[in-house]
């Protein structure tokens, strides 16, 4: 078995226990309450102001303060909430040297006040396209191992604030700033990237230009050229890293990678992303594979992680069916069956753990998954027709 390294966010799911997933996708399963769904995001938000009540450390590129901020903002909370007021603090400071969290800093800064916070969002922006790789995907930035590594991230230069002078972007229209390609060094050095950092930076793309950020339309097309490369003959993906492909399509990549699809070709000027072959074809394996309560194909998987990922699981079937505006998956209502799985998994105190990690190592894990619970709840995604 590879050992890939491990981030907060990395998108590797893993299925839940069988009798779990029986229990979620049985046609019989009741739509959970409306107020039984608010009462459980309420539960899961006082989870994680509890957890961040003090504050947040600098974790690196660990630090858990975006993941939250944008799962806050997506389910309510205002600046009256001191925790979600700590959060936006840092995420209008804070340096941008990670790919996870430059991408989640813009899918925050949208959703809280895309005008207000414009400038910040552009500069997420040109970092996201000057640490693009040669191969259309991104990094950590770096991969773990050889020159292409750098623990302690990367610092990009924001676009210029001004039109008409060396190396400045030309003049977008009115009330929209243009981010340019650049010419970087970290691009030519030759390491590789992975599909989960490439996932999260086409999403916080999508958050900049839903703010009146252009994105070149070269970035979009080299990333779609690196999710046409990798899809698998069936039609899904599994995860790649370091330019090596897993063994086996699974569900919650194949997922993510329809949504990553369905939002560049939108960005490329596409009418209808679902009739592009690539994310027609990934449809196609989710029809006839995807489940709710289990990540498909996993076990014939070569990747495996710390946590059995069913949470994210859930958040990545959210992403690809919010964004292409379906309600069925397979011929089944994904939202009611997925609501159920999460109302009867999540825990006394209001979080969600389906690691079985209990040791201080793991214990970022229940973060994530309860924050992937929560915007899966809220139905977070934004269709691409902005309806």
């Amino acid at each position: 078995m590879r050992a890939f390294p491990r981030l907060l966010l990395v998108a590797l799911a893993v299925g839940c226990p069988a009798s779990v997933a029986r229990a979620a996708d049985a046609p019989s399963a009741p739509a959970p309450a409306a107020a039984d769904v608010e009462r459980a995001i309420a539960s899961g938000q006082g989870f994680l102001r509890g957890r961040f009540a003090s504050g947040f450390e600098d974790g690196g590129r660990n630090n858990p303060v975006e993941l939250v901020v944008l799962t806050l903002a997506k389910t309510g909370a205002n600046a009256d909430d001191p925790v979600f007021r700590k959060g936006l603090a840092a995420l209008e400071t804070s340096e941008l040297r990670f790919t996870y969290r430059v991408a989640l800093t813009a899918m925050a800064l949208s959703e809280v006040n895309p005008r207000l916070y414009q400038r910040r969002l552009a500069h997420c922006a040109q970092w996201l396209v000057d640490t693009q790789l040669p191969a259309g995907e991104w990094g950590y930035p770096g991969t773990p191992a050889g020159d292409g590594w750098l623990p302690k991230g990367l610092g990009v230069e924001p676009p210029p604030t001004e039109t008409g002078k060396d190396g400045a972007a030309p003049s977008a229209p009115t009330g929209r700033i243009a981010v340019q390609r650049r010419s970087t060094t970290y691009a030519g050095a030759g390491p590789k990237g992975d599909f989960s950092n490439t996932q999260f930076a086409i999403l916080g793309l999508r958050a900049c230009r839903d703010a009146g950020v252009d994105v070149p339309v070269e970035t979009w097309k080299a990333a779609l050229g690196y999710l046409r490369a990798f899809q698998c003959p069936d039609g899904g993906w599994g995860y790649v890293v370091g330019g090596a492909q897993d063994e086996a399509s699974y569900a919650s990549l194949t997922c993510a990678a329809v949504c990553s699809a369905a939002i560049a070709l939108h960005a490329t000027g596409s009418k209808d992303p679902k009739a592009d072959p690539l994310v027609a074809k990934g449809l196609a394996w989710m029809k006839k594979n995807a489940a709710v309560g289990e990540n498909t194909g996993i076990d014939r998987s070569a990747v495996a992680g710390p946590s059995p990922w069913q949470c994210y699981h859930l958040y990545s079937l959210e992403r690809a069916a919010r964004v292409l505006g379906l309600t069925e998956v397979g011929g089944k209502p994904w939202y009611p069956a997925g609501a159920a799985w999460l109302l009867g998994a999540q825990q006394g105190d209001g979080r969600w753990d389906d690691s079985g990690q209990t040791d201080d190592k793991h214990r970022h894990l229940a973060v994530a998954d309860t924050c992937f619970a929560l915007l899966f709840l809220a139905r977070a995604t934004r269709p691409l027709t902005g309806k």
